[in-house]
């Protein structure tokens, strides 16, 4: 059977107007594109010497509030980010609450690059691997007493990720795990 063909030509043309986009639409346009993100660190050395300073003032920062009793705990907000700063604030005044105080400081050597994703984004943007020695530090209870166990390990790997806060231009903690805890 033959279409007239008026039915033809009018289904060719439906045709090319569905194809060629000029349908009426109810959605509407995506949102224009904002600026994208634009990685702060030109090379994986780089970005591995940013990690190590900013974990280095994270401990720095991180001891000084222990060594305190766990005080003031919101000083962490200059270096740590995220959910990771929520945990570490309880963590911190559950230790003031508790009573204790830290002595000694943790040393920090041997990072190494895990990963760095410069067109990722600025959340996760670089992880590395660090050795962590507390054998200097002790932890006292309110009488003065060690609650160290002397079977701890006293170096352990860590994984650390970071943020790239770009309103603050800053690199900061936002997760920590104990990757090994083994001699490093």
């Amino acid at each position: 059977m033959r279409l007239p063909n008026l039915v033809r030509v009018s289904g060719g043309v439906l045709l090319l107007v569905l194809l060629s986009g000029c349908v009426p639409s109810d959605t509407t346009p995506p949102p224009e594109q904002t600026a994208s993100f634009v990685a702060p660190y030109a090379s994986d050395e780089e970005a591995l010497a940013a990690a190590e300073e900013a974990y280095a003032e994270y401990v720095r920062v991180s001891g000084e509030i222990l060594e305190q009793g766990g005080a003031d705990p919101e000083r962490l907000e200059t270096v740590v980010t995220g959910d990771f700063l929520a945990s570490s604030i309880e963590g911190l005044r559950e230790f003031e609450e508790a009573g204790k105080r830290q002595t000694g400081e943790s040393k920090v050597g041997n990072a190494e690059l895990q990963r760095y994703s410069p067109s990722g984004g600025s959340r996760e943007i670089i992880t590395i691997y660090v050795c962590r020695n507390i054998s200097g530090v002790d932890v006292l209870d309110s009488s003065g007493q060690s609650v160290v166990s002397p079977e701890r390990d006293d170096s352990s790997i860590m994984q650390v990720t970071f943020d790239y806060v770009e309103d603050r231009a800053a690199l900061m903690v936002s997760d920590q795990l104990l990757w090994s805890s083994r001699e490093c």
